[in-house]
């Protein structure tokens, strides 16, 4: 009875274990694929664009270097994945422009939504927002799955409407 009883819960245990390492891999895989998404969204745009403007070029190439810093954290923080396990992770935290750090993802997917087939609109809020605590890598990170999330699960709607306000200020 009891060597039954071990078992089963160790099979449980393992059980678990898998669905939390699939569940881990999934997450990483999203976490990935948003970057990677822009990089070569705008690197299609970059291409396929004959107009020659040199300050569209430079913003493209500006996104791509910046996404892919954001894909090399993101692989530096899987290599020290260890730490999370342990306790030992900690934000990087810093006074936070939330209202730059947003209109950056706004300016990174609306290319990439037009060609999809989808306007993505902001219209900057009147009121300035204070600076916030925060980590800016984890903040863009929310910015960028939200507006990711939204295209890709947001029913058969063709438009994102975005925007940013402080309430209880």
């Amino acid at each position: 009875g009891d060597l039954t009883d071990a078992l089963n819960d160790m099979s449980l245990k393992i059980s678990q274990s898998e669905k939390m390492e699939s569940e881990f891999i999934s997450s990483v895989s999203h976490e990935l694929r948003t970057p990677l998404t822009a990089i070569n969204g705008w690197g299609e745009t970059l291409l396929e664009d004959e107009s020659g403007d040199v300050q569209q070029l430079r913003r493209g190439v500006q996104i791509i270097l910046k996404e892919s810093r954001r894909l090399t954290n993101m692989v530096e923080e899987l290599l020290d994945f260890s730490k999370m396990e342990d306790g030992r992770f900690t934000l990087q935290l810093e006074e936070v422009d939330l209202q730059a750090e947003f209109e950056d993802a706004i300016f990174t997917y609306r290319e990439l939504f037009r060609q999809e087939g989808i306007e993505l609109r902001y219209e900057p809020g009147e009121a300035l927002l204070p600076p916030v605590s925060g980590d800016p890598e984890r903040l863009k990170q929310v910015f960028c799955n939200v507006l990711d999330n939204a295209a890709k699960h947001g029913g058969a709607g063709r438009r994102i409407d975005a925007s940013l306000t402080a309430e209880g200020t």
